[in-house]
């Protein structure tokens, strides 16, 4: 075969070749996250101080809004960031948001945990700036509200054979059992 003959195989080989890995890179670079996945990474932001024992009103607000902000941004996006920002886990493959969940039901579960924490965060929010004048009601919604979203999310990580969590209430604080100093 002639030089140019050769060369131009060759150079048609590699044309393919690359556009090949090319198309393999972006098949596996777009591939849709599993449920699964993306519940598992939300196991790990709920497991945090702000969804175990009883709403604690005189505590730090402005840390138990970043914990819930956290939480939150980790519903909407799938990447688990911790209060510097610092991404920690994340689902892997494309994913751009609730929406692209494959179950329905999920899907909608997963709106209404979004709003039942946007609720805590303004519940907390009010409490904040008028603690004096807010009565036990508020408080217990946000009890209530964060019951719930464990509650729903609990079915959903139960059938995906996640580890549950206990309900906010339900957990016992270590101030409240503790025995007292000798």
């Amino acid at each position: 075969m002639v030089d140019w003959q050769s060369t131009g195989v060759n150079t048609l080989f590699g044309l393919i070749g690359a556009g090949l890995g090319g198309l393999v890179t972006h098949l596996w670079q777009t591939r849709r996250t599993s449920d699964r996945e993306y519940f598992l990474v939300l196991r790990g932001a709920f497991d945090r101080p702000a969804f175990r024992g009883p709403y604690v009103w005189h505590s730090d607000h402005e840390a138990f809004r970043q914990a819930i902000a956290v939480t939150l941004k980790a519903v909407k996006t799938g990447k688990l960031l911790d209060r510097r920002g610092e991404e920690l886990n994340r689902v892997e493959g494309r994913f751009r948001g609730p929406f692209n969940l494959h179950n329905s039901e999920r899907r909608k579960t997963v709106q209404h945990v979004e709003d039942l924490l946007q609720r805590i965060l303004h519940g907390s929010q009010r409490i904040s700036t008028a603690a004096d004048s807010i009565n036990d009601d508020a408080r217990l919604l946000i009890d209530k509200d964060r019951d719930q979203v464990i509650g729903n999310l609990n079915a959903i990580w139960r059938y995906l054979a996640i580890a549950e969590m206990r309900l906010p209430t339900e957990v016992e604080v270590y101030e409240a059992v503790r025995e007292p100093h000798a």
